[in-house]
Order: C-alpha cells, then structure tokens, then sequence
C-alpha cells in the first residue's frame, strides 16, 4: 500500500496542475473577498449627506435641525439647509435624500393633527437613502410619544404663545412644574436609552492582538480552504476511473496487489494528500498573520485527520454508486457545491437563513468550518470541538467502510 500511496503522489509532482489550483483556489478566494469586505474598515466611513428644507421654520422645526449641528451628528451627517432649490438638486443627485418638514408642522402637532414629513430619496443609492428614511421615522415615533406623553402641556405652551400679553409668573412656573414631572416620569425610559451600540468585537480583538482585517482574511480563508480539500478529496478518488480508462488499474490487477489494497490505497492516499493541502494553507495563512497563537495544535491535527476521512469517505461512497467518469464529475460538483452553499463555504454560517441553518449540520462543510473557526480564530481548545470531530470522524469511518466494500465489489466487476 505504501507503493501505491508514493506512486499517486508521484502523479500528483509531475502533474501538478490540478493541485495548484485548488492550492490558489482559497488563497485567491480570500484575498480577493477578503480586501472587498475589510477595504470598508480601512477607510473612514463616509458623511451622509442629506438636504434640510424647513417651510414651517418653527421653533420646534429650527431646534430639529439644529441637532445636525452636533458633533456627533456632524461625524455621521452632512446636514444642509436648503430652499425649494432643494428638489432640483435631488435630480442632479447631490445629496442621498431631502427630508422636507412641511408648513404648520408644529401647529399640528400641538394640537394633535396628524402631520407626516416628507423624505425624498436619491433612486441612484441604496443604503444611505434607507438609513436616512428610518431615521426620519424615528424622529416622527419620539414626536408623536413626546405629544402624547404632554399633550396637555403643549396645549397650554400654544394657548400662552398666542396671547398678546405677556403670562403671569405663576402660569410660567406651573406649566414648568408640570412638564419636569413628565420629564421625570420618561427618565427611566429615555435616560439611558435601553439599547445601547458598543464596539465590543472590536476591542476583544484588539486585546487578542487580532486586527478586524485579518480575522475577515482568516475566516474567509477557512470557508475556501474547506471546499478545497472535498474539491482534493474528489480528484484522489477519482483517480480510479481515470486508471480503469488509461489502463493502468488493468496492470495493477496482474500485479501481486490484490483488489482490497489498490481500493484502500485510494481512500488512505486521499486523506494524506488532503492533510498535506491543509498544512501547507495553513502555513501560509500562519505567514501571513491570518492565524496566531496560541492555537491547539492536537485539536486542529484531529480535526483535520477526522475532515479529511469524512471527504473522502463521502466522496468515495457517492463514487461507488456510479458507473463513468461523467457521471462521478456531475455527481460530485454537486454534492461538494451544495454542501458548500448551505454548509457555511460560500456564505458565513452566522448570517445564513434560518431554513438553512438547520439543513447546514448535515454537511461536512459545517463541521469542518465550525471547528476550525473555533481553534484557529477563537483560540478554543480540544474539548470545544470535540463534537465536531466526532461527528466528522463517526461519519468518516462509516462512509469510508461502506465505499470500501462497495468500490471493492465495483472493481472486481469491472465498473459493470
């Protein structure tokens, strides 16, 4: 067996094309997906530029817009106050959105009209004109709380504004009283705000010493690399058929080598090659900075033994239901792209529908990059992925056993 393991990996040294392709496969992958995603980190997020046009020009409205002069809203906004001229710069596109406060907008409020603010967005953008549409529906909620929450009080500030004389001290003082006790009443609600947005990932990582960019590397680096060694997996099984048609497999048959060895020598071939691709990813995703210590190395050894054996032993059994090379090409594709899109290969595990979260522990995708996401960028330990390299080892013993007998079977037919 040994023999024919060196024989394969001699093919694979004098032919070594498929296997540097699946070797740039990832790196390419990661690189290219990898500065796409942090390339938005890297640089400071841009203003959002939105037009303000106030035709009520109330005190309410005023005060509205003069929060765009805050320094947190200028580091987020670039509010400007425009006229109707406003509208004909939307055309040209100048601005993500107008938001117009319509004319008696206060009226109506202090007297409990409905009112509605006018949001005009730029058809040309997709996120930003969002985000300025829900932050007008924000305001409008706290508008309509606030009226309701002193709508009595509102009353009486428009009943006083309109009087040509000027109020009594103890009218001033009384309807302060009255809306400081309001103001007390929401204290719980509004100060502080229950929901509260922090950089905690960000500073986890900044504590570990793992930059934002090269976790994004790393994880994607993962994913690809995953899909890799099943795409590795296939071509070592494969090797069968294309030795059944050059004739190859035909002269080992007369050798002294019996059936059992030249079927278990694939399968075995296959899991050493495979580890070899993942050692020499995870060398360069270790040059590079996408990985650092400390990091289990027993873990990822078994996790990478116990993957590898499920590839194959998966690939292997889907192989030993097939007749032709056609047919294992076609099938195998399949499997190995389904898997990867519902496994977490294609699209992180996190962010995946909840219908394919709960197909994505069927594939060996999700297993494999589970677990080398816990060990290699969470720097967990043998006993946090013990489940996963259980359930890759069981079903690689399983899988493997069965496509050894059944591929046993198939070659001493003769691929009938």
């Amino acid at each position: 067996m040994l023999n024919l393991i060196l024989k394969d990996l001699t093919r694979r040294w004098r032919s070594p094309v498929p296997t540097v392709v699946m070797l740039i496969f990832p790196l390419f992958m990661t690189l290219m997906i990898g500065t796409i995603s942090s390339g938005f980190s890297d640089e400071k997020t841009p203003r959002i530029k939105v037009f303000l046009l106030d035709r009520d020009d109330s005190a309410l409205t005023r005060f509205i817009l003069g929060g765009f002069q805050q320094e947190e809203m200028i580091k987020r906004f670039d509010g400007v106050v425009v006229g109707e001229e406003g509208f004909a710069l939307m055309e040209k596109g100048d601005a993500s959105a107008l938001v117009v406060f319509p004319k008696g907008f206060s009226d109506s409020l202090l007297v409990g009209n409905t009112t509605a603010l006018q949001v005009v967005r730029n058809p040309a953008e997709g996120i930003f004109p969002e985000i300025i549409e829900i932050g007008a529906g924000v305001l409008g909620t706290y508008l309509h709380n606030g009226v309701k929450l002193a709508g009595d009080d509102l009353a009486r500030i428009q009943e006083l504004a309109t009087r040509d004389e000027f109020p009594r001290t103890g009218q001033i003082v009384s309807l302060a009283g009255s809306i400081m006790d309001h103001i007390t009443q929401a204290r719980p609600v509004l100060l502080p705000p229950l929901v509260q947005i922090t950089s905690v990932k960000e500073k986890a990582a900044a504590k570990s010493g793992d930059s934002g960019r090269n976790a994004i590397f790393g994880y994607v680096m993962v994913m690809t690399t995953v899909m890799a060694v099943l795409f590795i997996a296939t071509r070592a099984i494969m090797d069968l058929f294309e030795e059944r048609q050059s004739g190859m497999l035909r002269r080992q048959l007369v050798s002294p080598l019996g059936i059992s060895q030249i079927v278990g020598g694939k399968i075995v071939f296959g899991v050493l090659f495979s580890l070899i691709v993942l050692a020499i990813l995870a060398l360069i995703g270790a040059v590079l900075r996408w990985y650092h210590p400390p990091i289990d190395g027993l873990a990822v050894l078994l996790l990478s033994v116990s993957f590898s054996l499920a590839s194959c032993g998966l690939l292997a059994l889907v192989f030993s239901l097939v007749r032709t090379l056609k047919q294992a090409g076609g099938l195998s594709w399949i499997l190995i792209m389904g898997m990867s899109a519902v496994g977490g290969s294609m699209i992180p595990l996190d962010v995946l529908p909840a219908a394919l979260k709960r197909v994505a522990p069927m594939t060996l995708n999700y297993w494999a990059v589970d677990g080398y996401t816990k060990l290699l960028l969470g720097h967990q330990a043998l006993a946090d992925v013990a489940r996963n390299i259980g359930t890759l080892a069981l079903l690689g013993a399983v899988t493997a056993g069965v496509a050894y007998v059944l591929m046993v079977r198939k070659v001493r037919r003769g691929f009938a």
